[in-house]
Parts: C-alpha cells; sequence; structure tokens
C-alpha cells in the first residue's frame, strides 16, 4: 500500500461565503465524515499543516493584493466580487492552506510519502495574482508551482481537471517555461478564459496546453483526450513534478458542473496521473482540491480517488469505442499545438 499523506484542518471549515453559497464548509465535512466513517483516515498520514509564509504567497501573489486580503482578518463580511467573499477567518484558512499543501509537498519531494492530496477551503486556481474571483483568494496550486521552481526543478506541469478553466494559474505562469499548465474545462463556460488562442506568451509560448470541451463528456472521452494529446505533452516535457488541481465539479450531477464524469471516472483520471508521475518523475504527484459542489458526492468520489491512491484499488483507464463527437474537439487542439508538440 502507497504512503499517502493529506491535509485538513478545522479552519477550513470556518470560512464562510455566506448563506446557501455552493463553496460551504459543508463540502469538507462530508469529505471528513467518510474518511472517518470509511476507516480510510486510518491508512491516511494526517499531516499537521503549518501556514505559508509572506515569501510564499508572494511568489504567485502581488503584494498589494496579499494585503487587501490580509486585511480582511476578523472582518465579518468583505465582498471581493459578488461571488467571492470573505469573513474573518478567510485569510487564515488561505494561509494554512497553500502552507498545507507545500509542506505536504516537501514530505513527497524527500521521499516520506509517496502522493500528497491537500483538502483546503477556499479554494485556489481562479485567483490571480492580483485579485480575488470564482471563490478562490490564494493560488495553492500557483503557490506550489513556484515553491517547486524555489528548490530547483525547472520543469513542473499543473494538470487542472475542474470544469472550470484554471485562469489564475494559466496567467501567473503565462510566460514561463518552467511551468506547464494544462486544462481541460468546458468551453464557453465560467470565467471565459481557456481558448485555444491562449497558449502562451514569450518564452512561455506552447507551455499553456487548454482543451475546451463541450459539455455532456462522459469517462471514456476524457480519458480518450488524455491519451490523445497530453500523454505526448508529458512524454516531451518530462516533468519533475506533477501537481493536479482537483476539481470534482465535472462530476454528472453536480449541480454546478454540466459533465457526465462518474466517481469511477474520476478515479480513473487519478490512475493515469499516477501512472505518468511513476514513468516519468518518479512518482512525484501532489493534488489539490478544486471544485465540487455536490456535498454527498464528493464524499464519494474523494473515497475512490484516495483508494487509488492507496493502491487499495486499480482502476481500469476505459476509452471510447466511437470518439466523433470529439473530432473537431481533437482538431482544433492539434491544429493550435503541433507547432509546439509532436503528436502521433
Amino acid at each position: 500500500m502507497k504512503k499517502i499523506g493529506i491535509v485538513k484542518d478545522e479552519l477550513f471549515l470556518k470560512h464562510t461565503n455566506g448563506p446557501q453559497h455552493p463553496e460551504c464548509p459543508e463540502r469538507l465535512e462530508s469529505i471528513n465524515s467518510m474518511l472517518d466513517s470509511s476507516g480510510l483516515i486510518k491508512k491516511l498520514d494526517l499531516l499537521d499543516p503549518v501556514d505559508a509564509t509572506v515569501d510564499q504567497i508572494l511568489s504567485a501573489h502581488t503584494e498589494q493584493y496579499f494585503n487587501k486580503v490580509k486585511d480582511t482578518k476578523g472582518v465579518d463580511v468583505y465582498n471581493f466580487d459578488p461571488d467571492t467573499s470573505s469573513n474573518a477567518y478567510t485569510y487564515d484558512a488561505a494561509m494554512r492552506g497553500s502552507g498545507g499543501f507545500l509542506s505536504s509537498i516537501d514530505k513527497v519531494l524527500n521521499d516520506e510519502l509517496d502522493y500528497s492530496f491537500a483538502f483546503p477551503r477556499p479554494p485556489g486556481h481562479h485567483a490571480e495574482a492580483d485579485r480575488a474571483m470564482g471563490f478562490c483568494f490564494f493560488n495553492h496550486v500557483a503557490v506550489a508551482a513556484s515553491h517547486l521552481l524555489s528548490k530547483g526543478l525547472d520543469r513542473v506541469i499543473v494538470i487542472d481537471w475542474d470544469i472550470h478553466h484554471g485562469n489564475g494559474t494559466q496567467h501567473i505562469f503565462y510566460d514561463n517555461p518552467n511551468v506547464l499548465f494544462f486544462s481541460i474545462h468546458q468551453f464557453p463556460f465560467y470565467p471565459g478564459t481557456g481558448s485555444l488562442d491562449e497558449f502562451g506568451k514569450g518564452e512561455g509560448e506552447g507551455y499553456t496546453v487548454n482543451l475546451p470541451v463541450p459539455p455532456m463528456l462522459a469517462d471514456a472521452d476524457y480519458n480518450k483526450l488524455f491519451e490523445l494529446i497530453l500523454t505526448p505533452v508529458i512524454e516531451q516535457y518530462k516533468p519533475q513534478y506533477i501537481l493536479v488541481s482537483a476539481g470534482f465539479d465535472a462530476y454528472f450531477v453536480d449541480p454546478i458542473g454540466n459533465m457526465q464524469i462518474t466517481e469511477s471516472g474520476f478515479a480513473q483520471l487519478t490512475r493515469y496521473v499516477m501512472n505518468a508521475a511513476d514513468k516519468y518523475c518518479e512518482g512525484k504527484l501532489s493534488l489539490v482540491l478544486e471544485g465540487g459542489y455536490n456535498v454527498m458526492g464528493l464524499a464519494s468520489i474523494t473515497k475512490l480517488v484516495l483508494e487509488e491512491l492507496l493502491e487499495i484499488n486499480t482502476t481500469e483507464i476505459l476509452l471510447p469505442e466511437d470518439f466523433r463527437n470529439l473530432e473537431f474537439v481533437i482538431e482544433g487542439v492539434l491544429g493550435t499545438y503541433s507547432k509546439y508538440w509532436k503528436f502521433d
């Protein structure tokens, strides 16, 4: 059985966006309850999260914006935009979310863990360098990628399978070839970014790989797109570490998303990144929770994903018999990225 570290903290439950908001504490309460009732908590390494340092946050965010978030500490409500608000605990929770993810990554780097999975609230991938949006304040995966670069790595890949495009992560590394950002996401959809016209700039041109897809894709469709598009990119990039923005809102009964991914589908995606990490970067793999708003579904998905990471299960990656509905997506992606990567 693999040695898996997880990051969770009571502080993550104290951040709220207001009543009836989909990004709610019940998301993590459901996961926590599942960990206890299933007995999985006894098979995992529960890590003591530490707060990120200011410098670690500033590796991905501007000082002015950091101070704006910090100033909300102790303030009951501050509205950053119509969907994104803070309370008295948001700043502390966001700092601990980033810091906990970094500490889990350090343990993977030091071979104390095989893989890690962090479960912070608020989530992070929509947070831009200079503003909060999409329920996100500090971009945990961007802070983590910057942290890995500071450790001497120069090829980090971020794989974002949240149904919403990870605009913040993309923009933070848009001109940086040391972080390759791959995103599969419904398009057009919130936040409106992630088209095939967005592929990086300057030295980072070609190192942003967007896979904008229509709604209603199923497990095998995602697997086929990963095989055709992501696998050749990984083989050529040869990452030293794989970070995953693990959003679960492509779930078939998510109240916000419009995809058809099942619990098994997320286990299959997990098996894919495990295989890639084992093949290309000595198993260096860490995941961080992003979206996913079906509270009960989050628990069942997370259970299968953790069992996959632990290698309690080994799920077969299924491919579609017919992928004609994907042909126009594949043609568009290949037409854009064949300039930068070789595809069969």
